[in-house]
């Protein structure tokens, strides 16, 4: 992507673009909340949309994300909770249709949609989501979290599911949450985390071109490294295999995220196409990382 020079590698992202506690770091003094997305997306070219699983935006804001994103940019909004954790994708066409259309305005600045399912989403349910991915739009590109543990068995559930996201050509979602529960909770917002965020075996399979990592660390920067060597060379392994991932950086609190997004991409600047980021992110706490 022009606006984003990681892109040929893989896209880089954060959990949310818009957060007034990253004012001096990856926003210039002086943004506010009308041009946050402006500053965020010339550095990073990828966001996960966490605000439409609760509600659809407006025409208006959405139309002020198209007028703010770089062109090269791309949204992953995740699908309601209304079609995913209450309807569990049965009977859901008009959601569906509704969530699409009004999203449709950003053309080409939307990625993949996030199907993310709750750990209740058990393999008797694969059905459901065959036939879900089978009434999919064409036009646009989705992507599958699965939480329930019979999924990560290795066994002919995880088969299943892996076969049915490679038929169709749907992403599946790996979470990776094992730096943030390596040790106990020091900070209040680690002990948060530690109750809120799925603990999962990390799979990382691609049955599409692009999965998408959702790496959730601690709030030491240093600490979470071991646990994103491994992701490096796994990108230079697609690489090799034309496979593109997307990866989203979390912390407990999401404030130094921008750091830490920054400092893995530098651990990638040994691979072929890796091009430095637009900004240059520090934290005066974690200096000592870089």
């Amino acid at each position: 992507m022009s606006s984003t020079p990681q892109s040929s590698l893989y896209s880089l992202g954060l959990p949310m673009w818009s957060n007034r506690q990253w004012i001096g770091s990856l926003f210039p003094a002086g943004a506010n909340s009308k041009n946050f997305l402006q500053h965020y997306s010339s550095v990073f070219n990828s966001v996960e949309g966490n605000t439409t699983f609760y509600a659809l935006p407006t025409q208006s804001t959405v139309a002020s994300w198209k007028s703010q994103a770089q062109p090269d940019f791309r949204f992953c909004f995740k699908l309601p909770r209304k079609i995913t954790h209450e309807n569990y994708l049965r009977y859901c066409g008009v959601e569906l249709s509704e969530f699409l259309k009004r999203l449709e305005p950003l053309g080409d600045n939307l990625g993949a949609f996030m199907i993310q399912l709750p750990d209740s989403f058990a393999p008797e349910q694969l059905p459901d989501l065959q036939r879900f991915l089978k009434e999919l739009p064409s036009d646009y590109s989705f992507a599958v979290e699965v939480r329930h543990r019979d999924f990560f068995n290795r066994g002919d559930e995880e088969k299943t599911l892996n076969q049915t996201l490679h038929k169709f050509q749907v992403d599946r979602v790996c979470f990776d949450s094992r730096a943030l529960f390596s040790r106990p909770a020091i900070t209040e917002q680690e002990k948060d985390a530690h109750r809120k965020k799925p603990r999962l075996p990390v799979h990382a399979i691609p049955t599409a071109k692009h999965p998408i990592i959702r790496f959730v660390g601690g709030a030491d920067f240093h600490h979470n490294q071991q646990y994103l060597l491994p992701w490096v060379n796994k990108i230079a392994e697609w690489q090799q295999q034309g496979i593109q991932p997307i990866v989203f950086i979390h912390t407990p609190d999401n404030i130094g995220a921008p750091e830490q997004a920054a400092m893995f991409h530098q651990l990638l600047d040994g691979l072929p196409g890796w091009q430095p980021l637009a900004k240059t992110i520090k934290d005066e706490t974690q200096l000592a990382i870089f």
